[in-house]
């Protein structure tokens, strides 16, 4: 997957995040898209694609939100990005299964970080409930199934090709 493309998947993910998810809230919690496909295209696609996707789509999830300030989401994508970069250094190839799993984890702590960056910078009060948190991480590992299909079949069909050793 090239740079272009994974801005193109930030871009698509962000709109559709702030206009049709954030609708569709189950118990006070939504699926976050965007993270969902910077960690799966970091874990499947490569550290490169899963940070511009992430960049970009943390930058237009703050300013698609009126009530946020620019940076916010961008700087707890990144950081909870740093987890996806380090479980893809260690489990290797062949990580569509894994990166389901991780959504779990990362979802749950872009929730806290999120709302740890919002409290000094928004003046957003302290208030993180495990209920919200753990629902929209179910939601986001949920999501994350077609999208590892989608992202491992596109790295299948485009990814690098076969060279022959010498």
């Amino acid at each position: 997957m090239t740079l272009p493309f994974a801005a193109l998947a930030a871009v698509i993910a962000a709109l559709i995040e702030t206009s049709i998810l954030s609708e569709l809230a189950l118990a006070g919690a939504t699926a976050n898209l965007v993270l969902v496909c910077a960690t799966i295209a970091t874990l499947v696609l490569g550290v490169e694609d899963g940070l511009v996707l992430g960049f970009i789509g943390g930058m237009l999830l703050d300013m698609l939100t009126p009530e946020r300030p620019l940076g916010a989401a961008t700087l707890a994508m990144l950081l909870t990005l740093g987890i996806a970069f380090l479980v893809a250094r260690a489990v290797g190839p062949g990580r569509r299964l894994v990166s389901v799993g991780l959504v779990l984890i990362v979802s749950a702590v872009f929730h806290i970080l999120f709302v740890l960056i919002m409290v000094p910078m928004a003046g957003a009060p302290l208030a993180l409930d495990p209920a919200v948190i753990l629902i929209a991480a179910v939601l986001n590992a949920i999501l994350a199934i077609p999208i590892a299909a989608l992202f491992g079949s596109i790295e299948h069909r485009f990814g690098p090709g076969e060279r022959v050793d010498w």
